[in-house]
């Protein structure tokens, strides 16, 4: 019992992680539905409103993450920047490591059905943020 609860938790940490570069492309209203059932520990923030850019916010009910879900003019998701508590950085580095290809110090590549999308981590002093966008077109 106690190995199968491990192994849903672990799971479940991938998922965060998972989920931010397929947001890449997609609808804001499917944003949001994907948000509700698949990171339900996740609350949308409305308290800050910005009329200049078009975005969403959503805190993890910890408060170690921090999503901000860019989107353009035609409510379509362009960039996703998580924002996490210094404490998920060795986890997170894993994560990204097993999951996407390596293509530099703290940047990765992926492969997506939308194109090729671009993975960077960024360590600050009391956190660090990892920024989902599409990667140049050469």
């Amino acid at each position: 019992m106690i190995r199968k609860a491990l192994f849903v938790l672990f799971l479940s940490a991938g998922i965060v992680s998972i989920n931010a570069q397929t947001f890449i492309g997609m609808e804001k209203e499917n944003v949001i539905a994907a948000m509700k059932s698949e990171n339900p520990d996740f609350n949308k923030d409305e308290t800050v409103k910005n009329e200049k850019y078009n975005y969403l916010k959503y805190l993890s009910d910890d408060g170690l993450e921090t999503w901000i879900i860019v989107f353009d003019s035609e409510e379509r998701c362009t960039a996703v920047r998580v924002t996490c508590a210094t404490s998920l950085l060795t986890q997170k580095r894993k994560e990204l490591n097993e999951q996407y290809t390596k293509r530099g110090t703290d940047k990765w590549n992926i492969d997506y059905r939308t194109g090729s999308i671009s993975v960077e981590l960024k360590n600050e002093t009391w956190y660090f943020t990892i920024t989902y966008r599409p990667a140049p077109k050469l």
